[in-house]
C-alpha cells in the first residue's frame, strides 16, 4: 500500500512499535510483581504494598501505550456492521466522523487529564513516593499520539485494511462462521422443501 511508504506514517509506525514493546514490558512485569505477590502472601504471610502499587501503574501503562498502535494499524475491536453495509461515499463520510470523533475525544481528553493532573501532580503515591505526572505520563503520551494518528488519518484520508482482507480463506473465523451460516440456509431451505 503507497501510503505506508509515507515518512510519516513510518515515523508513527515506528513510535507505535516502540509504546508496543513498552507495553509487553509492562504486562511481564505486572504479571511478575501479581504472581510475587500471591505466593508472598500464601507462602510466607508477606505483603508488598510498593508491588501492588507499581503493578497498578503497569497496568496504566500496559493499556494506554497499546491504544495508538491499535488505532495506526486497524487491530482494535470494530463493530463494522454499519460500515460495511454502506457504499464507498457512506464508508468515507463514516471514518471522516469517526477520526474527528477520536481527535475531539483526545483533545477533551487531554484538557481534562491538564485540569486534574494541575491539581492532583504534586501528590506522590503512598508507597513508591512517585509523583503523579510520572504515573500519568504514559496516559498523556498514548494519548497526544492517538490524536495524531487520528489527524494523520483525516488528513490523509487513509484507512489500514486488516491483514486478512482480500486474501481468500486468510481468516478462518470469518471462513467458518460464513460456511456455518450458508449450511444452515440450505437445511432450512431443504427442510421447508420437503414439507410441501
Amino acid at each position: 500500500m503507497p501510503y505506508r511508504n509515507s515518512p510519516i506514517y513510518r515515523g508513527l509506525d515506528r513510535i507505535c512499535r516502540v509504546l508496543t514493546t513498552f507495553s509487553m514490558v509492562m504486562l511481564a512485569l505486572m504479571t511478575v510483581l501479581v504472581v510475587g505477590q500471591v505466593i508472598l502472601r500464601n507462602m510466607y504471610d508477606l505483603g508488598l504494598p510498593w508491588a501492588d502499587e507499581l503493578s497498578r501503574i503497569a497496568n496504566v501503562a500496559l493499556v494506554f501505550f497499546a491504544v495508538p498502535a491499535l488505532m495506526l494499524h486497524n487491530r482494535h475491536i470494530a463493530i463494522d456492521l454499519l460500515y460495511s453495509a454502506l457504499r464507498s461515499r457512506g464508508q468515507a463520510i463514516l471514518r471522516f466522523a469517526n477520526y474527528t470523533l477520536i481527535a475531539g475525544f483526545a483533545g477533551i481528553f487531554l484538557f481534562s487529564l491538564y485540569k486534574f493532573l494541575s491539581r492532583a501532580g504534586k501528590f506522590t503515591t503512598p508507597s513508591l513516593s512517585l509523583s503523579n505526572y510520572v504515573v500519568y505520563a504514559p496516559v498523556v503520551i498514548a494519548i497526544v499520539l492517538l490524536a495524531i494518528v487520528a489527524l494523520y488519518r483525516l488528513i490523509t484520508r487513509t484507512e489500514t485494511a486488516p491483514d486478512y482482507e482480500g486474501e481468500e480463506g486468510a481468516n478462518p473465523i470469518a471462513d467458518a462462521i460464513a460456511q456455518e451460516m450458508s449450511s444452515g440456509i440450505l437445511a432450512e431451505d431443504t427442510s421447508k422443501d420437503s414439507k410441501k
